[in-house]
């Protein structure tokens, strides 16, 4: 029993050298290795017969009737923060599009109108192409295309989108190349990070898949401290 407790001491310092070792580098890496979402990192909003499972590492989200949409977001407003968010994600299942970038709001899926109108600088996986859409000009209406698209793979492929408060800038790299930088509208207050099939209960299908996601850059510090301090507080407690 005493040499249990050891081990498991041992255990948690090894994992507490890691978190710290974490902490500095300012990442946080979540590979859907849980069998729930975390909620510090992550809030989903489904509504008709859309779902999600967690299945060997893989994130998959569905959406399969028109009336049904589904979202995954980072729950914080990340518009003052340089933070960036590297997604790995299977595009396979795309039947109409897949997007990740930001919004206004944390919104349910809902119809197109509303949706385009809290869209912000988003990266849009059509049939055929990817294709970058820029802030609103004006808050509060849909954004324009500025012409920056490109070709992705027909399965995985990884998504680099740096929210840069210091340079006023969103920097958008697919598969390891810089696919464009677009300036920020200095009137967005909020901006929310997602990740999503089908945004809307009007139009569309699909599904996706995410391996991973990680979040680096100074915005990310704060949720590795979070990190940090569950662990203190396990062992914290192991301790009494």
């Amino acid at each position: 029993m005493l040499r249990n407790i050891f081990t498991l001491v041992g255990l948690l310092s090894i994992i507490t050298l890691v978190a710290s070792a974490t902490l500095l580098m300012a990442d946080v890496i979540d590979d859907f290795n849980s069998p729930t979402l975390d909620p510090d990192l992550w809030e989903m909003k489904q509504v008709g017969k859309a779902s999600h499972t967690i299945d060997g590492g893989i994130l998959t989200m569905t959406s399969p009737a028109v009336d049904s949409g589904i979202i995954l977001y980072h729950p914080r407003n990340i518009e003052d923060m340089d933070i960036t968010f590297e997604i790995k994600l299977d595009v396979s299942g795309l039947v109409d599009n897949i997007t990740c970038g930001s919004m206004a709001q944390l919104m349910e899926p809902q119809l197109n109108t509303d949706i385009n109108n809290n869209l912000e600088a988003t990266l849009f996986f059509v049939q055929g192409k990817w294709y970058i859409k820029q802030d609103p000009v004006v808050i509060g209406q849909k954004p324009p295309n500025p012409g920056i698209e490109g070709q992705f793979k027909p399965d995985w492929n990884v998504i680099e989108i740096t929210f840069s408060e210091s340079e006023g800038a969103v920097i958008f790299a697919v598969n390891g190349k810089e696919a464009g930088s677009i300036d920020k509208n200095p009137d967005v207050r909020e901006r929310y990070f997602y990740i999503s099939p089908d945004t809307y209960t009007s139009h569309y299908t699909g599904e996706v898949k995410v391996d991973y996601v990680k979040i680096s850059g100074p915005g990310s510090a704060g949720l590795a401290v979070d990190r940090l301090e569950k662990l203190a507080t396990i062992w914290a407690e192991l301790k009494q």
